[in-house]
């Protein structure tokens, strides 16, 4: 077959390309300088139709100012004869006023006869054909920088280069309280803004996670420097994106090539070792690599070796220390923290700083975790066997919370132990609470349900919030030591600190304090558990049995103790006294504990709901509310926020709605004081029925509007409590008193007292009268005055008595 016979049609070539390849496609007639374009190149970016008159710089009009002069020189050298295509990476904004990477390649043909350019045709390869170019910020990608590296390096043209790696500090933190895709926009945002901020000669590139490189031709120094500073400078204010505003910063390790030998091997390495030492140091900085710095990954190496060689051979150089967990009312020792040390072969004792994160990077934790499980254990299970109360605390990692056997280690070798579930405490850091992984959220789960306890370490320190801790399925809340530390010097940390403890005690979750070194740092908590070297720091287990097993009690002496007169202290360790005291009490009175337990009421308790017996108040105590208070929170939730603002507090009065067993509404006011009782501490609780204050509130009242305009005194008692309830206007002004309640005693004429004056005001209407008329005596401005009054009761239960002065129409049937 022979090519001179193949015709296909120009303009239905045109058309297949241009609708089967995804790149775009550009033909332009030079001749008029009117271009045609593929739809997705249209579709992508800002051009005024598929016919585009001067393509060349509409075109150069959405690219990079960085790469505008390189893409006009290549065009302007095709023209002018020196090239026949033009071959050029570059960044050009899209239709979202993004700046992309693209490769455009085209070719020139010109007039065989004049050399007169006649047409440009070209593909423009999109970004996600290049796979050199990140998909998320359109940066060159890690693998484009290694090419360029290589390439430069070939080329001897790194003398005087340098490049920095970039890392946002706790990007983690944008992930988890965001969203994963929150932080792809913030990673584009940085990305572009980055870019518009570099000088020309500098390129940005995209590595991996939240890190980025910066490659500059001149790498001094103060060159590298001053990037960073302006990267800072930028950082240093906020952001926001999709309505929402955020904050970050960012690290660097810089690499000079002129310090470095073998560069294609070391240099990468050499930047993260150097932007490992700036998020180590404090993060927010930029740390220049030295030589030195790489004896630290040799001693990391060797200590790893050791790490395998001591599981190899039975756990040698693993040791476990112990640090006590006292009870926060009385410093009694409950507990302790099973913490894990190892003494390497080559360089002895090693701080866990540098030996935990090489066995969770490596792996190396989940052998090793459950040795520190079993080994915690089994010190429990001894210990219990003189503090029965005793608990244990393991810290546990993420990769062991990933692992689908742990729940079943961990039941295991609690039967191995014969301990039960509630003496373990797992702890784990605020992190994994808010992974979005399902597989650590069931590992929780499971260990919950086993009846392990788990606790939030050093809370505070990373992602939580208070409004989000009762989201937590957790049991103790550990708050960090750093906010212990300043606790009174802070009000900040203080306020943080109480605001924990309440939230936690109304949610049910217990607090350790952590850190107390001082005494002064344990008073006024009020927290239930409290840890630190106050007590003493982490000591090897015979160490522990001598100073804490052996005598628990042995810190008790630095309790904090209130001076009380001799009768309180007499009342707080006589309970046959302090139940007597309590029936003593008018009102209904009960004590909670610090688990919210109804343990003791009085008389007049039972009597309030019609009960038989203290008994059946303790045991129905819960079903005498409602479910829901008035508010719409749950009754059950709302009485422990009270209880523990009262043990933090000191005290507390509120509203409440009680019922009796019969659902009969019972409105009452609850005063709620801490007291001290056999060395620790319980509220009690006064409940005043407010029933009938109420309903003389609500008849006076409703009486206020017939009786305040009478130019006459009047006056509303309450029978049973013989007190004036209501006086009028008129009243007040006629024995020039302020305000009722009116203290009535104070004007009567001695003998008479106002409870004789209303028992006979009700004998005489007991006995068939509708009104009683009467004459007495008032002291008006220490001057004996007579007047007239009548009296009548105010309502069918002969609560309330009405009595009216100055009824002068009326003739009195007694004088008192």
């Amino acid at each position: 077959m022979k090519l001179d016979n193949f015709y296909v049609d120009d303009k239905m070539v045109s058309k297949a390309l241009m609708s089967s390849i995804d790149d775009y496609i550009y033909l332009g007639d030079l001749t008029t300088n009117v271009f045609f374009v593929s739809q997705n190149m249209y579709d992508d970016f800002d051009l005024p139709g598929r016919l585009v008159e001067d393509l060349v710089n509409v075109w150069g009009r959405l690219i990079h100012e960085k790469d505008k002069e390189r893409y006009f020189k290549s065009i302007d050298d095709m023209l002018a004869g020196k090239a026949d295509s033009h071959n050029e990476e570059y960044q050009i904004r899209n239709r979202k006023g993004q700046y992309v990477w693209v490769h455009c390649k085209g070719c020139l043909y010109r007039d065989p006869q004049t050399q007169a350019p006649l047409s440009f045709i070209g593909i423009v390869k999109k970004p996600s054909s290049l796979g050199k170019v990140d998909s998320i910020t359109g940066l060159l990608a890690h693998e484009t920088f290694q090419e360029t590296l290589q390439n430069l390096s070939a080329d001897g043209m790194l003398d005087n280069a340098g490049f920095m790696i970039l890392g946002i500090d706790n990007f983690t933190k944008i992930n988890t309280l965001k969203t994963h895709h929150f932080g792809d926009i913030v990673l584009r945002n940085t990305a572009q803004d980055l870019t518009g901020l570099l000088p020309e000669s500098v390129q940005l590139y995209r590595f991996d996670g939240d890190q980025f490189a910066i490659f500059t031709p001149d790498g001094t120094r103060c060159s590298l420097r001053a990037i960073y500073e302006t990267i800072q400078a930028y950082t240093s204010h906020s952001h926001s994106a999709e309505g929402q505003t955020y904050d970050f910063t960012m690290s660097a390790g810089a690499v000079r090539f002129a310090d470095i030998s073998d560069i294609d091997e070391k240099a990468e390495k050499c930047a993260a070792i150097a932007l490992k030492e700036a998020k180590a140091n404090g993060k927010n900085q930029c740390v220049f690599f030295e030589e030195s710095m790489l004896d630290y990954k040799v001693r990391e190496q060797a200590i790893l070796q050791d790490l395998q060689e001591s599981i190899a051979d039975n756990y040698a150089g693993y040791h476990l220390v112990y640090q006590p967990i006292a009870d926060a009312a009385t410093l009694r020792i409950i507990g302790a923290e099973a913490l894990l040390r190892y003494q390497s072969k080559t360089y002895g004792a090693l701080y866990p700083d540098e030996f935990i994160h090489l066995l969770e990077n490596s792996g190396l934790i989940l052998p090793v975790g459950r040795w520190v499980l079993s080994e915690a254990i089994k010190m429990c299970a001894k210990w219990r066997q003189q503090i029965p109360e005793f608990v244990m605390s393991v810290n546990v990692s993420c990769l062991q919370l990933k692992d689908d056997d742990f729940p079943h280690i961990v039941e295991t070798e609690l039967e191995k132990a014969h301990l039960p579930a509630d003496s373990l405490i797992l702890e784990m850091t605020e992190s994994y609470f808010v992974s979005d992984s399902d597989i650590i959220a069931d590992a929780l789960s499971k260990l919950r349900k086993l009846g392990c306890n788990i606790a939030m370490d050093d809370f505070g320190t990373g992602y939580s919030s208070l409004g989000r801790l009762t989201n937590f399925n957790i049991d103790i809340v550990k708050i960090d030591r750093l906010f212990v530390q300043q606790l009174y010097a802070n009000h900040f940390n203080q306020s943080f600190i109480e605001a924990v403890i309440r939230l936690c005690h109304s949610a049910g979750m217990k607090v350790c304090v952590e850190t107390c070194e001082e005494q002064q740092s344990i008073s006024s908590l009020y927290s239930d558990t409290l840890q630190g070297y106050f007590f003493s720091k982490p000591i090897p287990p015979q160490s522990f049995e001598e100073n804490f097993i052996a005598q628990p009690d042995c810190m008790g002496k630095y309790a904090i103790k209130e001076e009380l007169p001799p009768y309180c202290i007499k009342m707080s360790s006589n309970k046959d006294l302090l139940l007597m005291m309590m029936d003593a009490v008018p009102l209904g009175f009960n004590l909670w504990n610090h688990n919210y337990q109804n343990v003791e009421c009085n008389h007049a308790a039972v009597k309030m709901f019609d009960l038989l017996s203290e008994e059946e108040y303790l045991d129905h105590f819960y079903d005498l509310s409602p479910e829901y208070q008035p508010d719409g929170t749950p009754s059950m939730q709302k009485a422990k926020e009270y209880i523990s603002k009262a043990f933090e507090k000191g005290s507390c009065v509120f509203y409440w709605q009680h019922q009796k067993l019969n659902g009969e509404p019972m409105p009452c006011e609850v005063t709620l004081v801490r007291i001290r009782y056999k060395n620790e501490y319980l509220v009690a609780g006064y409940t005043r029925d407010l029933r009938r204050q109420l309903r003389i509130e609500a008849l006076c009242e409703s009486k206020c509007h017939v009786y305040d305009p009478l130019p006459e005194a009047v006056m509303i008692f309450d029978i049973a409590k013989h007190a004036c309830v209501y006086a009028n206007p008129f009243m007040l002004e006629f024995v020039d008193a302020k305000a009722y309640p009116l203290q009535l005693d104070q004007f009567l004429m001695p003998p008479l007292s106002m409870k004789e004056l209303i028992d006979l005001s009700c004998h005489q209407l007991n006995i068939g009268k509708r009104i009683f008329t009467f004459e007495f005596n008032l002291l008006i401005k220490g001057k004996p005055t007579p007047v007239l009054a009548s009296s009548t009761y105010l309502s069918d239960h002969h609560d309330y008595l009405m009595i009216t002065l100055n009824r002068t129409e009326l003739k009195p049937e007694v004088s008192l």
